[in-house]
């Protein structure tokens, strides 16, 4: 053998017992912790078996595998009736659970992750799962090799029941949270920012989710604002305000407000339930009611009157002997159930705007006018108007002409029946003019004409604009109300002595607008 040989033997040889020393200090390094844990293992079991928690062991090496019997019990197992091995624990893993669970704890006895501690499902003897929170330690060599593993398992499945119904219990206030029909919200009591708002909430202020919102932006006024405030911190809350708040937009509305403050987490909490709708039904209730006191006096009235004077007129014709007298009270007799029948028909004109709808029909101005006019002519007495009439109608008009008919026989019969007695030449100027979707109706004259303080209540109902009147005060409010109902609209002008214009904007129905309401 050469030196060579010799040097390669002696370096391997060397090598060798380095390898054994490592291996007997290892060993050495196993066999004290297999003898600290004989010597302890009673009362380690003793004390694993009187706990609460469930223990567990695995010697790596040897593949030994310690449980407790709390272990065993908290599945509903006795002692012998489940293998104590570590595929046990496998076989019993919730299947939407293995996979997660199995991965952490390899991944923990490899090193690539610091600390083991998990929660998942075991299956119990009944057949039902329990939730257990599981915690282990390692012990590893010098290179970090794990060669052993102990820890705990203890049984949460209460807690993650109630876990459970608590997150049920948030999943449905969120769920009333944000579907809820009223607006709801949290503010900042300090600075008036809007912490969190709901759908509802954010559809009332016309905001999106993610605007910067403070409630300061929506009061009317700052009064409004500091008189809500002084209410809530006084009282600690607020119930059932109707207030008037502000959009982003500007445009106002109506709302029914709650809110309560607290103090300790300067927050305020807030309900909004919008009553634009309620308020104006209300203050329209209120109108028609007034209305209707007023119609019931008035109606009451005027059909009285007529009657009355018939009566009269009656009690005069049986005394009167003369001809000619007798044919004076009858015409007068006559006047008066004209009047009667006139107001008949206009209180019928009320009834039946307010119920039927009839069918949408082609329109042709220049007739309906022509119609208008001939009826008049042959009622009125005296020097007539001259009747100017202009009618642009390149587009055909559909629409209701029962309701057309009221608006233009009212308006053409009051420009004819109140012209000036006064002067030599009076007129009436009649001018339609069409367009796709709307119509335009001027009538314009010369006449009598309205004073000032007298305009802004000719509409309303047994109001008489002119002390020459004889009508029933009810024409130019049914005007406005068979408007209205066609969702059109009316302006008027007027100087005394000067004349009036009346404006009428009307919209057209279309076939499909027909089909939509019926």
């Amino acid at each position: 053998m050469n030196v060579s040989s010799q040097a390669d033997l002696q370096l391997e040889i060397k090598q060798l017992k380095q390898q054994i020393k490592e291996l007997e200090e290892r060993e050495a390094s196993r066999a004290a912790y297999i003898h600290v844990i004989e010597n302890d293992l009673q009362k380690y079991q003793l004390a694993a078996n009187g706990a609460n928690d469930g223990l567990w062991d695995w010697d790596i090496v040897s593949n030994e595998v310690f449980v407790s019997e709390p272990w065993k019990k908290m599945l509903g197992y006795t002692e012998r009736e489940i293998d104590s091995s570590i595929l046990a624990w496998e076989t019993l893993l919730h299947p939407d659970d293995r996979e997660r669970a199995i991965k952490a704890f390899y991944d923990y006895l490899e090193n690539r992750i610091d600390h083991y501690s998990l929660e998942f499902r075991l299956r119990h003897k009944d057949g039902t799962y329990r939730w257990i929170a599981s915690r282990g330690t390692a012990l590893r060599d010098r290179n970090g090799i794990a060669y052993r593993i102990s820890g705990s398992h203890t049984d949460i499945t209460d807690r993650k029941r109630a876990e459970e119904v608590i997150q049920n219990s948030i999943n449905k206030y969120r769920n009333l949270f944000q579907n809820s029909l009223v607006g709801m919200f949290r503010t900042a009591a300090d600075t008036g920012e809007i912490l969190e708002a709901n759908a509802k909430a954010l559809e009332l202020f016309n905001a999106s989710e993610g605007d910067k919102l403070y409630t300061t932006n929506f009061y009317t006024s700052e009064t409004q604002r500091l008189e809500m405030m002084e209410k809530l911190l006084s009282h600690g809350k607020v119930e059932n305000e109707e207030m008037l708040l502000k959009r982003n937009d500007g445009t106002t509305f109506w709302v029914n407000y709650s809110s309560v403050y607290y103090p300790k987490e300067n927050r305020i909490e807030a309900v909004l339930k919008d009553i634009t709708d309620t308020k104006q039904n209300f203050e329209e209730l209120q109108k028609v009611n007034f209305e209707l006191d007023n119609f019931v006096y008035h109606a009451s009235h005027d059909l009285r009157s007529p009657l009355r004077s018939i009566l009269g007129l009656i009690h005069l014709l049986r005394s009167e002997t003369d001809p000619s007298g007798r044919e004076k009270i009858i015409e007068m007799i006559e006047g008066s159930i004209h009047r009667l029948d006139s107001l008949v028909v206009d209180l019928l004109s009320i009834s039946r705007n307010n119920r039927v709808n009839d069918p949408k029909v082609s329109i042709n101005f220049l007739t309906e006018i022509n119609n208008t006019l001939t009826s008049f002519y042959t009622a009125e007495e005296g020097p007539m108007p001259e009747i100017l009439t202009r009618v642009y109608q390149p587009y055909e008009f559909r629409s209701d002409l029962t309701r057309i008919r009221i608006v233009m026989n009212n308006i053409i019969s009051n420009a004819i029946k109140y012209r000036s007695r006064e002067k030599d030449y009076t007129y009436v100027e009649i001018v339609v003019k069409v367009e796709k979707e709307k119509v335009t109706i001027t009538v314009s004259d010369n006449g009598e004409g309205i004073s000032e303080e007298k305009l802004e209540n000719i509409f309303e109902m047994f109001y008489r604009a002119s002390e020459s009147s004889e009508g029933s005060g009810l024409g130019l409010y049914i005007v406005k109300n068979v408007i209205d109902k066609m969702k059109g609209d009316i302006k008027v002008e007027s100087k005394v002595s000067e004349g009036t214009r009346f404006t009428v904007v009307l919209p057209a129905y279309s076939e499909e607008d027909e089909e939509t309401n019926a």
